[in-house]
């Protein structure tokens, strides 16, 4: 059984993590395109990708994790 729930806590974080990744990258692209457009500074722009994707990433990394896991242990039911 403990073998069963680390594959299980393994397969939620490796999702949860590509999640996060992604999240953080697109949050950061999206953010340079923007600021740029408006005229920031390169400084303020990379202060804003930086803090903005971090906080999409460890958001997503988060809600993904602990969502998925549950789902993942959730028993399936009989068909």
């Amino acid at each position: 059984m403990d073998v069963e729930k680390h594959s299980i806590d393994q397969r939620a974080y490796q999702t949860s993590r590509a999640s996060g990744l992604l999240a953080g990258a697109l949050t950061a692209f999206i953010a340079f395109c923007t600021f740029q457009i408006f005229g920031f500074t390169i400084g303020e722009t990379a202060t804003w990708m930086f803090a903005l994707g971090l906080m999409a990433a460890s958001g997503t990394f988060a809600t993904v994790y602990f969502v998925g896991r549950s789902a993942l242990r959730r028993p399936m039911p009989a068909t």
